[in-house]
């Protein structure tokens, strides 16, 4: 089967907070099983930014399926925006100390910040969806585990509602994916977590497209 991804980090080799081999990551894993795979693949991508690379497909026929990996950068909360985060860190000496004065959960919860509203995540997954003739599948957000909720206070609340909004196209849902197939980070997968996602992968591809 040839599979076109469309990734943030989570489908990428990682050496912190623990290792990940390519050999074991979950696109490489698909290889291994005789899929044809292109990756697409943009660490700290917006969903936005992982549409623009569509640019390089255009009116393709060529993939029998299209799977999107997205969601976690958008939604986390944020103390600053982007282009705030790029204009301190141009302030020699008081920029870095002003950000580290804001990186914290009560200026997050006062400022209610993601790099993606709810809205424009959703419009992403329309044009994802309508982009490609064939099928075009998006993973869910993995859940979230208490600790990530104490280190992160609200990440639990914004990742069902991003999830609420891919659960309306065609998707696989990663809601039972074991807490032991995150890294220490709680977000980015393990070993295990490959294991687990090319498993819930080939079963919606054998379904979907049989």
């Amino acid at each position: 089967m040839k599979l076109l991804l469309f990734t943030d980090s989570l489908s990428l080799p990682r050496t912190e907070p623990e290792v990940c081999l390519h050999r074991d990551t979950w696109p490489e894993l698909l290889r291994q099983q005789g899929h044809e795979v292109c990756l697409s693949a943009i660490g700290g991508a917006t969903i936005k930014e992982l549409y623009r690379q569509t640019f390089y497909y255009k009116k393709t026929t060529y993939f029998d399926a299209v799977i999107v990996q997205s969601g976690i950068v958008d939604c986390a909360p944020r103390f600053a925006r982007r282009w705030e985060i790029k204009l301190l860190q141009q302030l020699p000496l008081i920029g870095k100390k002003v950000l580290q004065s804001l990186n914290n959960t009560r200026v997050r919860r006062i400022r209610k910040l993601t790099y993606t509203t709810p809205k424009t995540f959703d419009r992403y997954l329309s044009l994802f969806a309508s982009h490609f003739s064939c099928p075009v599948y998006f993973l869910s957000i993995a859940p979230v585990l208490d600790a990530y909720e104490i280190q992160l206070p609200g990440i639990r609340d914004q990742v069902q509602r991003f999830n609420g909004l891919i659960e309306n196209y065609p998707s696989i849902d990663l809601s039972d994916l074991p807490a032991e197939g995150l890294m220490s980070d709680f977000h980015h997968l393990n070993t295990e977590g490959h294991r687990f996602l090319v498993e819930k992968i080939t079963k919606q591809l054998s379904h979907g497209l049989s």
